[in-house]
């Protein structure tokens, strides 16, 4: 059985060492999981100028001696770094000759990966050259960097708006592989496609940007079984909104802690952010916060009840409500809902 692990879009640069150390962290997986062969979907660089600063890293420190094969593709933002007979270390393959797919097959014979060079478009000349490919008895994988058209929640990067090797799923599916395995979205993306076949984005294996949040993955391939995330340890932000509302203070700071204790990892970014209405003393609340989670992870937007619903607005909302003929389960909900919009209102601009 052959053991395939997955990434992409690292975007390598100088002055991001915890993008080398994710890469790292990925070789480490890779051989935790008794991985043959690590794929990646382009972007290693994140400009063509940085290849010749950090080439040196790699061959020495990444891509030499290790236990299993790297088979890499270009990406939009790195296929110039390509150009020419570089060497990247022992264990590298590069597939980088726009007028040719490469192929890596595994030395059990049950695993095969066919590369697609970068470029912009998949012109009729590379797909009949992949349709036309040689016939291969095992788990047959595609390996390119480019642009699904499919409801995908992630960006890629700075170039949202660009298209790069746009392909469809109709398109991928004709041609046949069991597995498509891509880079260009940042972030991590399962599918099945129509017949069975699976397509995945790892996303970034360290947060490039604060919008990408969550603990950072790649994918796993064992033949004869369906893709899979793995958890990487790397540096990523991590993301946490509440919203108090009277008497629900002691329940949404234990929401916190066990968030904090059971997320927040070494390698993590994180930002809390808390609004609403509490029904004490803001200092005091402001305390048990700080009591919690480091202060420089906390944005504290919330207001104090008092400070509601001593504005006029807020005490004839509350008479008038009084005087509906609404079951009080309904008039609690909607007091609630009240003091959650005018505690957001009262903290981000204060009550006029």
């Amino acid at each position: 059985m052959t053991t395939l692990v997955h990434t992409a879009d690292v975007h390598l640069r100088p002055d991001a060492q915890e993008r080398l150390d994710a890469l790292e962290a990925v070789l480490e997986a890779a051989a935790d999981l008794g991985a043959d062969v690590l794929t990646i979907g382009g972007d290693l660089f994140d400009r063509p100028a940085d290849v010749e600063t950090l080439r040196g890293d790699l061959r020495n420190r990444c891509f030499t001696d290790l236990p299993f094969e790297v088979v890499l593709v270009p990406g939009n933002h790195d296929v110039d770094a390509f150009r020419g007979d570089l060497f990247f270390g022992d264990a590298c393959t590069v597939v980088a000759d726009e007028d040719h797919f490469g192929t890596w097959v595994a030395p059990d014979g049950d695993l095969r990966v066919v590369c697609i060079p970068y470029c912009e478009t998949a012109g009729d000349e590379l797909l009949l050259a992949l349709a036309d490919r040689e016939p291969f008895d095992g788990t047959d994988v595609l390996l390119f960097h480019g642009s699904l058209d499919a409801p995908i929640g992630a960006d890629a990067g700075e170039e949202d708006t660009y298209r790069y090797f746009p392909v469809t799923e109709a398109l991928l599916v004709e041609l046949g592989f069991d597995h498509y395995l891509a880079g260009h979205y940042h972030g991590p993306h399962l599918l099945q496609f129509e017949g069975g076949a699976e397509f995945a984005y790892p996303g970034t294996p360290a947060s490039t940007r604060s919008s990408e949040t969550g603990r950072r993955r790649v994918v796993r391939l064992e033949t004869g079984e369906g893709l899979a995330f793995e958890p990487l340890e790397s540096f990523h932000y991590l993301e946490k909104r509440v919203t108090v509302t009277p008497g629900r203070e002691d329940a949404v700071l234990e929401e916190l802690r066990e968030w904090v204790e059971t997320a927040v990892t070494p390698t993590a970014h994180p930002s809390i952010v808390v609004d609403g209405v509490v029904d004490r003393a803001e200092t005091e609340f402001a305390e048990e916060l700080v009591g919690i989670a480091d202060p420089d992870w906390i944005t504290n937007e919330t207001v104090s009840v008092e400070h509601v619903t001593a504005h006029p607005v807020i005490q004839e909302f509350e008479a008038r409500l009084g005087e509906t003929d609404w079951d009080d389960e309904t008039k609690e909900a909607v007091w609630t809902r009240t003091l959650r919009a005018a505690g957001r209102v009262g903290s981000s601009r204060g009550l006029e």
